[in-house]
């Protein structure tokens, strides 16, 4: 039976009137015409829903790294161009570090050391004579292998402790016949105790510097050692007391903490800043949470704190600075300006920022290949001139093909999408990203500043902030003497140990950089 459709097709071929075709036609055109009106709304329907659906991933990732963080920022490994060895972003391009499994073997081998001579006794060779059925067995039948021996090295644990001293501080009077007053007093001295902190003190400057040491240094919370103590047999030890310490010996070392920041304010010509900040929890309601500020560079470190977070405190801290400084893009920094410190930024951060949407966008896989490259580039030098040289012949080209890849990738950006925000964090910065082409003192990116603000951020989880304002400079200093300790390959607990007794006994003392210029100059015996 034909069908209602065929039988109109049929009676259309059929008509041969050229005003009904015409009218037919028409009719044609303007079902045609609804149809595809019909067809782009849905399509555009589908793509608003594809947008959202892109929207809701894309914040979904970035959610998720929020709150769990991200592994790595390293990429696709199966990528050749993207390999651990061309893109070391966790390092400061322009000075890395040294060999950390070249040092601990060195430091173990640095470590004190005995030696211990085993021998057998003449019972034990009688029994190796039995058990090979020599006759008559007897320890005579052996004789020593002299100088030959097996080659066993071991480390021993020899555990802390603790000990009471009782001082004994003799007194001398002076004899009648060398008195003239002695019918009105007696002339009396007494020798000199140990040497202390402060007059009278119950606790040596060694105890003091392994408090220090271990809050500081091992991210020990005060509770945890005062319980370590009386597992070791020091009972009834306080946690106020322990943190008094702590404050006696930051204010010991507050001339020694402006003297490191004297040495970094000091390096403007050849030496570039890198500045940082991260929250810190103030534990006593009564006073604000504030951020624990760090100036670095490769000499050494300065910490300070603040209860905020304004761009006024670093332009305050910096005054008197004559150089460049390098930051992670942070708008309070911007206030820099006007001081007239010229402000680099950071390429690790910039470099992150694509991270989340790399995957299905070969536009912004294409920057990052790029971004790699340029530290790749840094990583080839190993003078200064050679990486002057690079960045002239090499890096120069790898910038311009950023440059145009972010022009082109821009219209294809969603507004308000991680990847639009990503190119904009940087066209709007692009004078600061670009400046270490020409000046050899700035390095790519601001991972030492990164490294040097990480033990904070580790003793802020330990012990969870400060329990006030002061306690927060306390931790300031030391984090101050600490890491500079670290950058001039001084160990610290050894360097605050010897700087307190030094104290102690009214002597100078020198910073880290000083020391370890000493160290050096001194003649090898």
């Amino acid at each position: 039976m034909e069908t209602l459709e065929a039988k109109n097709r049929r009676i259309i071929m059929q008509e041969k009137s050229p005003e009904i075709l015409r009218a037919l036609s028409l009719q044609l055109s303007a079902e045609v015409e609804r149809l595809r009106g019909v067809i782009n709304e849905i399509e555009a329907e589908k793509a608003q829903r594809a947008q959202t659906q892109l929207n809701i991933e894309e914040q979904v990732k970035i959610l998720k790294r929020k709150l769990f963080g991200r592994k790595s920022e390293s990429r696709n490994k199966s990528d050749e161009r993207k390999t651990q060895e061309d893109a070391h972003l966790f390092s400061q391009a322009a000075f890395p570090l040294p060999d950390e499994e070249k040092d601990q073997k060195e430091k173990r081998q640095s470590l004190p050391g005995v030696q211990i001579v085993h021998e057998l006794s003449l019972i034990d060779l009688k029994n190796e004579s039995e058990l090979r059925g020599i006759e008559n067995p007897s320890g005579d039948q052996w004789e020593e292998m002299r100088g030959s021996f097996d080659k066993l090295t071991t480390i021993q644990i020899i555990e802390r402790s603790y000990e009471r001293q009782e001082h004994l501080k003799k007194k001398y009077r002076l004899k009648d016949e060398f008195n003239p007053d002695r019918d009105e007093k007696d002339v009396i001295v007494t020798a000199p105790g140990p040497a202390a902190l402060l007059p009278g003190m119950n606790y040596d400057t060694d105890f003091v510097a392994s408090v220090v040491a271990d809050k500081f240094i091992s991210h020990m919370p005060l509770d945890r050692q005062r319980k370590e103590m009386e597992s070791l047999g020091l009972a009834g030890m306080r946690t106020s007391t322990l943190s008094r310490h702590c404050a006696l010996s930051a204010a010991s070392f507050e001339e020694m903490a402006e003297r490191i920041k004297s040495e970094l304010l000091g390096t403007g010509g050849s030496v570039a800043l890198h500045l940082d900040e991260t929250p810190w929890k103030i534990q006593n309601k009564d006073e604000r949470d504030g951020y624990m500020w760090v100036i670095s560079n490769r000499l050494g470190s300065y910490y300070f704190f603040k209860p905020t977070r304004a761009g006024e405190v670093i332009k305050e801290a910096l005054t008197g600075y004559a150089g460049r400084v390098l930051t992670d893009g942070y708008a309070g920094y911007n206030i820099l300006e006007e001081a007239g410190i010229e402000q680099a930024f950071c390429w690790s951060h910039g470099r992150r920022n694509f991270l989340p949407v790399e995957e299905g966008d070969p536009g912004v896989k294409e920057i990052l290949d790029n971004i790699d490259h340029l530290f790749a580039i840094e990583r080839e030098a190993k003078t200064f001139d050679e990486l002057r040289e690079l960045r002239n012949e090499k890096s120069r080209l790898i910038i311009a093909e950023i440059h145009r890849q972010l022009l082109g990738e821009y219209p294809k950006s969603r507004p308000k999408g991680q990847k639009r925000k990503a190119i904009e964090f940087l066209m709007k910065r692009w004078k600061g990203f670009t400046l270490f082409l020409d000046d050899i003192r700035i390095p790519l990116s601001n991972n030492e500043a990164e490294r040097t603000i990480r033990p904070a951020t580790i003793g802020r989880k330990n012990y969870h902030g400060s329990g006030n304002h002061t306690g927060a400079e306390t931790a300031a200093t030391h984090f101050t003497i600490v890491e500079s300790c670290k950058k001039n390959d001084l160990d610290p607990r050894q360097f605050i140990q010897m700087s307190l007794r030094r104290i102690a006994a009214g002597l100078p003392v020198m910073t880290p950089l000083e020391y370890a210029k000493h160290l050096r100059a001194a003649p090898i015996p």
